[in-house]
């Protein structure tokens, strides 16, 4: 039997290494710091936790009663144009002050269905008709009497609403520049000065928080040909076709940040002071949607605008989108 000399106690066998002894120490000190900034960026998210529920305020709506039809849930996400609160560093020219625009409408309306066939998300045009109870109006202007008012006529169109989320302009604009700006395909140059836009290069571009406002806001741009600017013809679905291309690369952005936690965590903390919700909504259910695979946005067809105004009136197309999402509500 061949004797253990006290030199050998502990070693592995000839030939073989330990685990511990298989990465050379220069490797096993960066896992170990790697490690170790995970674990302190996830305790400080888990003691923000608090202090970032708490910095979310409610809107004073009641959902529990409900009025969808269909299983699954439905979100609404409204971004509200009040000029309140612009966002930093925005000229007051390109938006106008809260004198000039008083009070706030749905200037973005984004509906995110779910169930288990899947999840849809149609971007609502905001001067389409719905019934409230001053009559019918656009739907941008209902926000104006309060989120009943604005819940009710999406109901008339047949969206419920499950959970109601709205940001504000400068909120907007700066949960985007904490998630690092966004990355935003381009098709051709484009401008519009009263929105405050201008990019001047087509192709894929990383744009900060204030110019991806400026796209969503745009109602009458300008395409560069040869040299000089020239008005393009208006596309009524343009500003929920552009909400829809900025939500899809926000949620790329968030989704892609899920191994830079302190990333997360700047975006969760503008989040919770930029939005308000319903009262039965909860910061974890918000940032269970903001990982969700949302796939393509879909702007939800409505009839073109009535004679030489901007009003749009639902049309079948609309009705049959709706129901093809497996939404209903009841009025």
């Amino acid at each position: 039997m061949t004797e253990l000399h006290a030199s050998d106690a502990g070693q592995d066998p000839p030939g073989r290494r330990s685990a511990r002894s298989a990465l050379p120490g220069r490797h096993r000190s960066a896992l170990r710091l790697a490690l170790a900034t995970l674990l302190i960026a996830a305790l400080a998210v888990l003691g923000d936790a608090a202090l970032i529920t708490s910095r979310v305020d409610h809107l004073d709506i009641d959902l529990s009663g409900g009025a969808g039809d269909v299983d699954g849930r439905t979100w609404v996400l409204l971004g509200l144009d009040s000029r309140l609160d612009l966002p930093t560093g925005a000229d007051v020219a390109d938006f106008g002050s809260a004198d000039d625009v008083p009070g706030a409408r749905a200037d973005v309306i984004v509906v995110v269905h779910q169930n288990d066939q899947g999840t849809t998300v149609l971007s609502v045009p905001r001067d389409v008709l719905a019934a409230t109870p001053r009559g019918a109006e656009r739907l941008a202007l209902s926000w104006l009497a309060g989120p009943s008012v604005t819940v009710g006529a999406l109901c008339s169109l047949g969206i419920p609403t499950d959970h109601l989320v709205t940001i504000d302009l400068a909120g907007f604009a700066g949960m985007i520049d904490a998630a690092g700006g966004l990355d935003i395909d381009v098709p051709e140059p484009v401008r519009d000065q009263p929105a405050g836009l201008e990019l001047t290069a087509s192709g894929r571009q990383h744009v900060d928080g204030i110019t991806a406002l400026a796209m969503v806001r745009s109602r009458h741009p300008e395409h560069l040909v040869d040299g000089a600017w020239v008005p393009t013809t208006v596309d009524p679905d343009g500003r929920a076709t552009a909400a829809g291309t900025v939500l899809s690369a926000l949620t790329d952005q968030i989704r892609g940040s899920l191994l830079r936690p302190w990333r997360l965590h700047r975006v969760a903390w503008a989040a919770s002071g930029a939005v308000q919700v319903d009262p039965d909504t909860s910061v974890t259910e918000l940032a269970s949607l903001a990982r969700a695979d949302l796939g393509p946005v879909q702007v939800l067809p409505v009839g073109e605008p009535v004679g030489q105004s901007i009003t749009r009136l639902p049309v079948r197309a609309t009705s049959d989108a709706v129901r093809a999402a497996g939404m209903s509500c009841r009025p």
